[in-house]
């Protein structure tokens, strides 16, 4: 079966967020996937995150989640050769890459709202640059995100 999940290379310990509002639906260690959350977002999808080193506090099945929520932080349990995460990402109950899929758009940022995220931006730009990592898809193609190359 082919690994349809994205390792995401990160510092032992960097939190990690929920992509999107949902509940959680699993919680638990697993001797592949190690400590794992699962988010069910919709009907049509849910996440998956795993080879954690704990989860953060409160985080159990039932629990209501929002986007940007830290869920765990970043390990190696399970089969995982160094500290990640591996994300999985399923539709309509079926796993897929999230990086084929399209997905639905978000509403447009109200442009009042422009100079306190390009100041954001910034900012995580910087803090980007220190970690000395690049963030790898599962084929080995470096990932650029189009919202962070944008100016002002």
């Amino acid at each position: 079966m082919p690994h349809l999940g994205t390792d995401y290379a990160a510092p032992h310990g960097t939190q990690i967020h929920s992509v999107a509002d949902g509940v959680v639906v699993g919680v638990g260690y697993t001797g592949n996937n190690g400590n794992f959350v699962k988010i069910k977002h919709t009907n049509t999808y849910e996440t998956q995150y795993l080879h954690m080193s704990r989860f953060a506090k409160g985080i159990k099945r039932g629990v209501k989640v929002s986007q940007g929520q830290t869920i765990g932080y970043v390990g190696s349990t399970g089969l995982a050769t160094g500290p990640h995460v591996c994300f999985r990402f399923w539709k309509n109950g079926i796993q897929v890459n999230h990086l084929s899929q399209k997905l639905p758009s978000a509403e447009p940022m109200n442009v009042s709202e422009l100079p306190a995220f390009y100041d954001y931006r910034d900012k995580m730009m910087v803090k980007l640059a220190t970690i000395g990592h690049d963030v790898v898809s599962q084929d080995k193609k470096n990932i650029k995100d189009p919202l962070l190359s944008i100016k002002p």
